[in-house]
C-alpha cells in the first residue's frame, strides 16, 4: 500500500499523536499481517524523528474504516485517556429509509453465534448506544454523523443494519457494492488532554472515495 504517513498527522505534542488512518490498513499487527500496518508506520515515523516513544495505542478502528486513531507517548497517558469518555463522531454513508432524521439507538450487541467475527443485536449482548443525525440525501444513500457512547465491535455497523439502514457497501451487514470498503469515517474527537487538562478537539474531512459517492 502506497502510503505517506507525514500526511495522515493531525495532532501530535510530546505525549499524543493523533493520525487519520487510510481505509484498507490494519491497526494493529496480526500473524497474517505484521508489515503494512498503522502501528509499523508509527513506529517507523518515531525512528525518523529520532524519538524514543513506545507504541501505546488508545483508540482502534477496522481495517475498512478510515479516520482518527489515538497514540499514547508513555503508558500513563495511555491510562490516564482510558479513564475518560472520549468524543468519538463519525460519517457514515447509508442506504435505506431511516425512520427519523435523527435517533437514538439503544441496542444489546453480542457475538453472532457461530461466528468469530460478526456481532448481532441481542437481548444477550451488551449495553450499546448510538446516536445519529442527518446530514445529506442523495437518492437513496443519507450522509449521517453518528456519535458513539459505547465501545462495542462493530457497533455502528450493527446498530445501523438493525434499524434497516446498514452502512453502503458493508458486506458483512448491507450489500456488497463497488468500492472496497464500507462508508465509515472516524472523523472527530474529543476529550481532555491528559496531561495539560485543556479539551482537544481534533478533526478530519470526509475522504474523497466517501465524498464522491454522496455528492456527485
Amino acid at each position: 500500500m502506497e502510503f505517506n504517513f507525514s500526511y495522515t498527522v493531525f495532532y501530535e505534542d510530546e505525549y499524543l499523536l493523533i493520525v487519520n488512518k487510510p481505509a484498507g490498513m490494519l491497526v494493529h499487527p496480526t500473524v497474517k499481517e505484521d508489515g503494512s500496518t498503522l502501528y509499523n508506520y508509527v513506529a517507523h515515523y518515531y525512528k525518523q524523528q529520532g524519538l524514543l516513544h513506545n507504541i501505546h495505542p488508545v483508540s482502534r478502528l477496522d481495517r475498512n474504516t478510515s479516520g482518527l486513531v489515538i497514540f499514547a507517548k508513555e503508558p500513563r497517558i495511555q491510562f490516564l485517556l482510558s479513564q475518560q469518555e472520549v468524543i468519538k463522531k463519525y460519517l457514515g454513508i447509508v442506504t435505506g429509509t431511516l425512520p427519523a432524521d435523527s435517533g437514538i439507538i439503544e441496542a444489546p450487541i453480542a457475538r453472532k453465534e457461530g461466528s468469530i467475527i460478526e456481532r448481532c443485536v441481542s437481548p444477550n449482548g451488551k449495553y450499546a448506544r448510538t446516536d445519529y443525525k442527518l446530514i445529506s440525501r442523495r437518492e437513496h444513500l443519507s450522509l449521517l454523523e453518528l456519535q458513539l457512547h459505547t465501545g462495542r465491535t462493530h457497533q455502528i455497523r450493527v446498530h445501523m443494519a438493525h434499524i434497516g439502514c446498514p452502512l453502503y457497501n458493508d458486506n458483512l451487514y448491507g450489500t456488497p457494492g463497488p468500492q472496497s470498503r464500507h462508508a465509515l469515517h472516524a472523523y472527530y474527537l474529543g476529550f481532555n488532554h491528559p496531561a495539560t487538562g485543556i479539551f482537544l478537539e481534533i478533526s478530519c474531512a470526509l475522504p474523497n472515495d466517501l465524498f464522491k459517492i454522496i455528492y456527485y
